[in-house]
């Protein structure tokens, strides 16, 4: 009987235990455990944007969350956008999963203002660089094609493939055909997904590209 007792009292230990480890690993891949309203958005330098621009953000997906936590870096940033101007509005043009404007949407390229691309239910931390590139219309025209055409999320991630495009993929595509590799030839080969002979493009081997200047960041 007492044999019996101490292992009903080394499991009720382990379970409290287990429960605990449990809170903390949420609170820690969930920022937004203590509200959305925590994340301080500094005020956008309209004034500085140039067409072009590159906007990088973490994501508030699992799997985004799981990368911040555990990359070695500050801020592991999870997605990236193309700064453009139309009209008189800034806009963010990017590839993006599970941003469905409405049950008929699916995932795609889409375009949406500069406080849209980092509200915080989608971004975590945010930055803003300059490429040292400007955008002309030519780069411009094409992106807005992406958004008109309504070219699907590349959910396969596969280089070789561009009617299909990953958030990566599209500014790394947009740039080139300017004569400009954003990666200067950086490739991954492992992660979550089932990668190519060609590898794929992560976020960071954009955001290290070395004509980066950084001039927004929280």
């Amino acid at each position: 009987m007492k044999k019996r007792s101490k292992w009903l009292i080394l499991a009720a230990v382990l379970s409290a235990v287990a429960i605990a480890c449990f809170l903390w690993l949420r609170k820690a891949l969930d920022p937004f455990a203590q509200g959305p309203e925590k994340i301080v958005i500094p005020e956008f330098p309209y004034s500085e944007m140039i067409p072009g621009d590159l906007l990088f953000r973490t994501g508030t997906g699992a799997y985004s969350k799981m990368l911040n936590v555990t990359s070695a870096d500050t801020v592991h940033y999870s997605h990236i956008g193309l700064l453009v101007k139309v009209d008189s509005t800034w806009a963010v043009i990017h590839s993006v999963p599970d941003e469905h404007d409405g049950p008929q949407d699916f995932d795609r390229v889409k375009m949406e203002t500069v406080k849209e691309f980092f509200d915080p239910a989608h971004a975590l931390h945010g930055e803003i660089v300059h490429t040292g590139f400007t955008a002309g219309s030519r780069m411009t025209d094409a992106a807005l094609g992406f958004v008109r055409d309504s070219v699907r999320f590349d959910t396969s991630f596969n280089l070789s493939d561009s009617s299909k495009l990953y958030c990566t993929e599209l500014i790394w595509l947009l740039y080139r055909r300017e004569g400009i590799d954003l990666t200067e030839g950086r490739r991954s080969f492992r992660g979550y997904v089932a990668i190519g002979p060609n590898g794929v493009i992560t976020v960071n081997d954009i955001r290290n590209y070395s004509g980066n200047v950084s001039y927004y960041a929280y």
